[in-house]
């Protein structure tokens, strides 16, 4: 395989909907101290504990905000959200200079562009679009954070995944075949830690929805039946469910060479 050219980094980040606003000038106020990396699905790029001397860009790819706490009896992780590029990975040490209380992990490979946290500051007390955007987007993040709490201690198994992929589909989701598909490549063990269940029970709840024709898995993400049919009736009185579309699209968006990243 080439070797993949590096991004031009203006470009890229004016694809970025907290800093689609900003100036020609603005833009390259931020690329002036920027650096970008490419990183293999699995490779940190925020850490818990740490402190932000960077505002990461997610440009291609996907990642999760985990959090890991540690008790008595070890440690219990709870993935708080996930993402897909473009977007920034602003954490809360950005702005207060204390340590991040999540790390972010990327899903796939992915390519990031890393802004001066100086830089960011300067232009968050200087450009007033700027800072409202980046505000905005924090607080998209908390209310994401407080939806995460109904998906973890508000009913059935079923129904916080059920919950959970339906909010995933209409955030990410791309329409296809009579409902979305959401290109992000989640395990089986992060929609349990998302949803406060086991993995054993998270598949078993997968698989059945699986056969009920609600979702279909691959590599690449999950497709859920968002505006199903009415069940149709069959001869013998029981009802038959939809069946999902076949021809799944591959995240051919989430390849790092391709030009919108996710």
């Amino acid at each position: 395989m080439p070797p993949q050219l590096e991004l031009e980094p203006r470009e890229e980040l004016r694809t970025v909907p907290v800093l689609a606003e900003l100036s020609r000038e603005q833009i390259a106020e931020l690329v002036v101290t920027s650096t970008q990396r490419r990183v293999q699905a699995g490779a940190m790029l925020v850490e818990q504990g740490a402190t932000a001397s960077h505002l990461e860009v997610l440009v291609r790819g996907a990642a999760k905000v985990m959090r890991t706490t540690r008790h008595a009896l070890g440690e219990s992780t709870v993935v708080l959200e996930v993402s897909r590029a473009p977007t920034i990975l602003a954490g809360a040490s950005l702005f207060d200079g204390l340590p991040e209380p999540a790390s972010v992990i990327a899903l796939r490979a992915s390519q990031v562009i890393s802004v001066d946290r100086r830089v960011v500051l300067r232009m968050v007390a200087t450009h007033p679009a700027f800072s409202r955007a980046i505000f905005g987007h924090l607080a998209q993040s908390v209310r994401r954070h407080v939806r995460r709490i109904d998906e973890v201690a508000s009913g059935s198994v079923d129904e916080r995944v059920r919950h959970l992929l339906d909010g995933l589909a209409n955030e990410h989701g791309t329409p296809f075949g009579g409902g979305r598909f959401i290109a992000i490549p989640l395990r089986r063990r992060d929609i349990a830690c998302m949803v406060n269940a086991t993995t054993e029970t998270v598949s078993r709840v997968l698989a059945r929805f699986e056969r009920e024709g609600v979702t279909r898995s691959t590599r690449d993400g999950i497709w859920l039946r968002v505006q199903a049919n009415p069940a149709r009736a069959t001869q013998d009185g029981h009802l038959a469910h939809p069946t999902p579309p076949h021809g799944i699209p591959a995240a051919a968006a989430g390849d790092i060479g391709s030009r919108r990243g996710g």
